[in-house]
């Protein structure tokens, strides 16, 4: 295998533990790690033990812009000071990735997001995702057709970016970026990929992670990268 070299993922050694519990959707930032299981409760992991929360949300993501997520009728909520606040609108998938704004995708596909996650209302942007994560500065999605898509431009006054996606050249059905800028996604087949910071995407492409079953879900934060097998087993790894 390549070695490392600066700025690059190798994946040349990962070492992976099984991590008690079963969930079936993981988001891990800001040093937190938050799930929910296939009964839509929610987790977060506290001193190496998951304590779970008031509520039920079929989707959760922790970052920079707080703890969001949506629950099973699509509305969104976010954590604050421990209870879950409505917000206005209604998403299937919600990320808190960038700096201060939440983004996500709705039930037709159709993609949003909230500038400085205070503002009254969502703004639209171009296209249709199934998927969207977004980094410090830039956000990535994938299409219903699994087509990888980059928005750059993306900061804490223009939550919307450029506005003119870039495709991107793979294939992933879910996708998401670390708050230090890299990226991970799982294809069709549960294979995981990854590549490196955001302002060289195009300079080695993605490279595939070695790892010995399917899964469904990754999320990447402070050297760790969390996974969601297909039985919704999760497995902590770092190199």
């Amino acid at each position: 295998p390549p070695g490392r070299s600066a700025g690059l993922i190798c994946f040349c050694s990962l070492n992976c533990r099984r991590v008690s519990g079963s969930l079936k959707q993981i988001d891990a930032g800001n040093g937190q790690v938050f799930g929910v299981n296939s009964a839509n409760k929610i987790y977060t992991l506290y001193s190496g033990t998951w304590t779970q929360l008031s509520g039920s949300l079929k989707h959760v993501s922790v970052g920079p812009a707080g703890v969001w997520g949506v629950d099973a009728n699509n509305y969104i909520h976010r954590l604050n000071h421990g209870d879950w606040v409505p917000v206005n609108g209604q998403l299937k998938q919600v990320d808190a990735g960038g700096m201060i704004s939440p983004a996500g995708v709705n039930m037709n596909d159709y993609i949003y997001c909230l500038q400085g996650g205070q503002a009254s209302s969502w703004t639209s942007l171009p296209g249709r995702l199934k998927y969207y994560s977004c980094g410090p500065n830039s956000c990535w999605g994938v299409s219903s057709g699994n087509q990888i898509y980059i928005m750059k431009g993306v900061t804490s006054n223009t939550c919307a970016g450029s506005l003119n996606w870039e495709n991107v050249s793979g294939a992933l059905s879910m996708i998401e970026v670390s708050t230090d800028g890299k990226v991970y996604g799982v294809n069709s087949s549960g294979d995981i990929f990854g590549r490196n910071h955001f302002n060289q995407p195009y300079r080695t492409g993605w490279r595939q992670v070695p790892f010995r079953q399917k899964v469904k879900h990754v999320s990447y934060d402070l050297g760790h990268l969390w996974v969601i097998g297909t039985d919704n087993s999760i497995m902590d790894c770092t190199e």
